[in-house]
């Protein structure tokens, strides 16, 4: 699998992950909706950091090491 299909993989569970957060609100779940929308960055944050080609470490966190290659690369 290339860095572009894992990226895209990354992207359609970001998004899976953010349906559910809505249908969790919209069912009073809040505690769920919270921890669904956090996967759901977490998530969109890994993709971005797969097309940008940075391999990044095996934890949940991973927004420290996309601010750091953003102002490297000078992306917004």
């Amino acid at each position: 699998m290339n860095t572009e299909a894992m990226a895209e993989g990354f992207v359609n569970d970001a998004s899976y992950s953010l349906e559910e957060a809505k249908q969790a609100t919209n069912r009073g779940i809040y505690h769920r909706a919270v921890r669904r929308a956090q996967e759901c960055v977490e998530l969109s944050l890994k993709a971005t950091l797969r097309l940008l080609g940075v391999e990044y470490p095996r934890q949940h966190e991973v927004g420290d090491l996309l601010r750091r290659f953003s102002f490297e690369r000078g992306l917004p």
